[in-house]
């Protein structure tokens, strides 16, 4: 009886450890993600860009983030920016390796666990296995200065919204959100709805449309 609940209570503790470690990680990236798509999705439509409901896209959601910090600069200086573009590259290149990259993971410990499992392992599977890990290591590289350009355009970006947002506390935003990645949906969605670092719109003309003079003149590709 005693042995029966000691098993229990040993379930029961590894349930609560295996639940600390998945669930509560899990929850934080669902939140993070319904914040920051929240807030792009409620910052871009109220400045006019068109598809703000790429908000909630993954890997779409960086074109936004980059539409976004163009049409400021646009609006502010007068500059014709393709953050968007180069963020939304960037993006589908990491993508792309990450897959690649699993892919040649998984053929490695597939290899390596099935040649001990079978008594196969020879110099020349040995040699096999090297070779694959030398190409795992290989595509690291790129890998790893893909992300790193991905991360520095992607900040770059984020300054600019933040700055449009609230200028007062813009890089402190910027600096916590680098230091502190699970800042930066709090501060995007608390700040969502300021536009103190956007220039003040133009008074429409009495009985003409007025015109969202926020959006940039190339507005067909944000």
């Amino acid at each position: 009886m005693m042995m029966s609940h000691s098993v229990d209570y040993l379930e029961s503790g590894l349930w609560l450890v295996l639940r600390s470690l998945f669930g509560m990680p899990m929850l934080l990236s669902i939140a993070s993600y319904v914040l920051t798509a929240l807030a792009l999705y409620t910052i871009a439509r109220r400045r006019g860009l068109k598809n703000p409901w790429l908000a909630w896209i993954p890997v779409a959601d960086c074109w936004l983030l980059g539409s976004l910090s163009d049409q400021y600069r646009y609006v502010v200086d007068g500059q014709h920016k393709s953050k968007r573009k180069i963020l939304l590259i960037f993006r589908i290149l990491t993508a792309v390796m990450w897959v690649s990259l699993i892919g040649l993971l998984i053929k490695l410990c597939f290899h390596a666990v099935g040649s001990v499992f079978w008594g196969t392992m020879s110099d020349e599977r040995i040699f096999q296995i090297l070779h694959q890990a030398l190409n795992l290591l290989v595509m690291c590289l790129p890998l790893i200065g893909i992300s790193i350009a991905y991360a520095v355009f992607r900040y770059m970006a984020l300054y600019d919204i933040y700055k449009s947002l609230d200028p007062a506390n813009c890089v402190l935003f910027l600096v916590l959100s680098i230091l502190f990645g699970v800042t930066e949906p709090f501060f995007l969605f608390f700040s969502r709805n300021k536009d103190d670092g956007m220039p003040p719109r133009k008074q429409p003309v009495v009985d003409t449309p007025s015109s969202n003079d926020w959006v940039d003149v190339q507005e067909d590709e944000l």
